[in-house]
């Protein structure tokens, strides 16, 4: 399952939205529960015990499940006006980027140093307030717009301290890994499907024993004895230089 899985289905981040709905009618059903449940015990018959022995009033139960009750209502209709504000904050991002956000970036871009003329150059020195180069030029990675604050003031002020330009430093800036077209294709396979034989690796020697055992063992398995050596008291050398790669480097895939 993990190497075979093909699915090209790309919500593009539209899985969350519907899952915050999918939230809100399970709370919807839980208070609807639990409002009627405090209401059966709020509208009980008040009566005595029949068998005229002292006991608890049923109208205490009925009184005791009043004010739950009340609490339930209330937060019923918080939770219906909190999720319109939620929907209304939502649907702009749904279909396309909100213009105060594109400007947004694009000042910031400004800010970072990528202007493309002299007026946008002049226009960053004089709203950003980050500090300037020998040349005049901003620096590329703008300040934090405020001070690192407490969790509570994080919570009571997330217009400011989660804004947009707050959570734009945590995304990395550099540019997109481009992958070739054959790591594409083969980027979820098992690895013993896609990889090739290891290749071989010995050293050189004097007296060619390294090259027939790549001749003969060439012609079934890949083999080399380039790159490295054995010098006069028999260690192995290699890597002199820095540009040197051995025969059997493999870059590295960052997925």
């Amino acid at each position: 399952m993990l190497y075979v899985y093909n699915m090209d289905v790309d919500t593009k981040g539209a899985v969350y939205p519907r899952a915050l709905q999918q939230v809100f009618v399970g709370l919807y059903i839980a208070e609807v529960c639990l409002i009627g449940l405090f209401a059966m015990a709020s509208g009980g018959p008040s009566q005595a015990p029949s068998n005229g022995e002292s006991g608890p009033d049923v109208n205490v139960y009925a009184r005791g499940a009043l004010g739950p009750l009340i609490l339930m209502i209330i937060t019923l209709v918080f939770t219906a006006l909190y999720h319109i504000s939620l929907n209304t904050a939502i649907a702009p991002h749904l279909e396309a980027l909100p213009k105060s956000i594109a400007a947004e970036e694009e000042r910031l871009l400004i800010a970072d140093g990528h202007y493309g003329d002299a007026a946008a150059k002049e226009a960053a020195q004089e709203s950003a307030q980050e500090t300037f180069d020998a040349e005049g030029n901003p620096a590329l990675s703008t300040p934090a717009p405020h001070k690192r604050p407490n969790m509570l003031t994080k919570f009571l002020r997330p217009d400011i301290y989660t804004d947009y330009e707050t959570l734009r430093r945590i995304v990395p800036q550099a540019d997109p890994v481009v992958y070739s077209h054959e790591v594409e294709e083969n980027a979820y396979f098992n690895p013993a499907i896609t990889s090739e034989l290891d290749i071989i690796w010995i050293p050189r020697d004097p007296l060619g024993v390294s090259r027939e055992a790549v001749r003969d063992t060439g012609k079934i398995l890949p083999i080399t004895d380039e790159g490295a050596h054995l010098d006069e008291k028999n260690n192995i050398v290699w890597g002199q230089y820095d540009e040197e790669q051995p025969p059997i480097y493999q870059e590295k895939i960052y997925y």
